[in-house]
């Protein structure tokens, strides 16, 4: 190519910081050439940092093809419905976990970028980290031998105050639970080092937490190797 791919991050919010900073690292290869919010404050710290330019409006961005590819940044229930869009206008997606928070909306993104020929790609950058890399590498050279068990446990904190600090929090539309949400790496770790599932059972609970979605979840899982095994997952910690 004889310029940078140009990117557009969609949703200034918390996660946004990070795609700044990992453009910025690739400066001679892509840029970033316009950041959208419909929150005027976000917005207008982002274009504060960055120096794109700025926009309220996701449309008027994709009409001014402003970018090849968009950083969907948004609350998790919107993911789909933009996505569409920006394939329908010729843009590549880039989009943060979880894709959808709806089975039918996940295949729908799919399906429209397919037809749009453009690329969907979903941020599961734990797959990158040195020490998994390694876990991989080893299960593939048989190191372990037959996998027989496997449990991951998540085991973290969320306060009701994380859930406030936003509307979307803990909703079922836009956000997703415990499971969805914060452990999204964790079930996808399962499938990319172990293999696909064949059944899973579970329980999901709203314990403490004053949400629409669980805060805990335990799921007991049998792979197509015959593997068993189990994921635990609190917010409760």
């Amino acid at each position: 190519m004889d310029r940078r791919i140009r990117v557009a991050v969609v949703g200034c919010g918390r996660i946004a910081a990070n795609h700044f900073g990992a453009i910025e690292k690739h400066t001679d290869r892509i840029e970033l050439t316009a950041v959208c919010d419909s929150d005027p404050a976000a917005l207008d710290s982002a274009v504060a940092r960055t120096g794109a330019r700025g926009y309220t409006d996701f449309g008027n961005l994709l009409a001014d093809r402003a970018a090849d590819i968009v950083a969907l940044c948004t609350p998790s229930g919107l993911h789909p419905a933009q996505a569409i869009q920006a394939a329908q206008a010729g843009c590549h997606v880039m989009t943060e976990k979880p894709m959808a928070t709806r089975w039918t909306d996940g295949l729908d993104m799919v399906r429209e970028c397919d037809r749009a020929g453009v690329r969907l790609f979903v941020v599961k950058q734990n797959r990158r980290n040195a020490t998994l890399q390694m876990v991989r590498h080893a299960i593939e050279k048989g190191r372990f031998g037959r996998i027989h068990m496997v449990t991951i446990n998540v085991f973290w904190s969320r306060p009701q105050s994380y859930y406030d600090s936003a509307k979307w929090r803990g909703t079922w539309e836009f956000d997703g639970g415990a499971l969805m949400n914060q452990a999204s790496h964790y079930v996808d770790l399962v499938d990319w080092l172990i293999g696909p599932v064949e059944s899973v059972q579970a329980y999901v609970a709203t314990l403490a937490r004053n949400i629409q979605v669980e805060d805990t979840a335990v799921v007991a899982v049998r792979w197509r190797s015959g593997a068993l095994g189990s994921i635990n997952v609190t917010m409760l910690t």
